[in-house]
């Protein structure tokens, strides 16, 4: 069931939130404008949507599975359960936007084939770029209480952060990437790529679910979380 809610405690358990959340305004609509100057509006919205969308779905998941929350934000959505900043969402748009281009540059200059070989590269590149984007935003939003995780949660950490929250960053980022290359470089019309880069959420949300799924009980199964 889909909501949203008003907090009327802003910036509560939390240190430097404000700042926080007006850089990732400024940024978001930095890139947006970039986008939209470079592309056009409708790659702008393959882009950017569909990764608003799906990780709405993750992150309420995850909020609602009691791995961490929020606190303290305005404004707050939910679809499975869980309540997710607005802000987060959009931040995990600029995310994919930054990691993939970067993606798309590096690997540009050292494999020049537009294969399905090069969207590997690209897409195993960009989720690089994501962990080491992670490394070092998780371990300060965890200090500044921005997202707090459950200090129950056992398992190999990095600065208090569960691994597994790497790994995540990597399997979300290397699959949407994937997806978003494919529709791009397909040869349909803008406005269908649109509605495929929707209507295929579902699609790799599921295998994002089931890979990420997999890797949580290799984890267990070994004792590593």
């Amino acid at each position: 069931m889909f909501f949203i809610e008003i907090n009327q405690n802003f910036g509560e358990h939390t240190r430097l939130l404000a700042p926080f959340i007006g850089l990732i305004t400024i940024v978001w609509l930095f890139f947006i404008y970039y986008s939209y100057k470079k592309y056009g509006t409708k790659k702008t919205i393959i882009y950017f949507l569909p990764i608003i969308i799906a990780t709405l779905f993750i992150e309420s998941a995850g909020v609602a599975s009691g791995r961490y929350l929020y606190s303290g934000y305005i404004i707050y959505l939910s679809v499975v359960g869980g309540a997710v900043p607005l802000i987060i969402i959009l931040a995990w748009s600029v995310n994919l936007f930054l990691c993939m281009n970067m993606g798309k540059h590096f690997i540009s200059k050292i494999y020049q084939k537009r294969n399905y070989l090069q969207i590997i590269f690209i897409s195993t590149a960009a989720g690089l770029f994501g962990v080491c984007l992670d490394l070092l935003e998780d371990p300060i939003a965890h200090y500044n209480s921005w997202w707090i995780w459950e200090t129950s949660l056992n398992g190999i950490k990095f600065f208090e952060v569960p691994i597994l929250n790497f790994i995540g960053w990597f399997v979300l980022i290397f699959f949407m990437s994937i997806a978003t290359i494919l529709i791009e470089r397909s040869r349909f019309s803008e406005n269908r790529k649109i509605l495929i880069s929707i209507t295929s959420i579902s699609i790799t949300g599921t295998i994002i679910f089931i890979i990420h799924g997999l890797i949580v009980r290799l984890f267990e199964f070994t004792g590593l979380s």
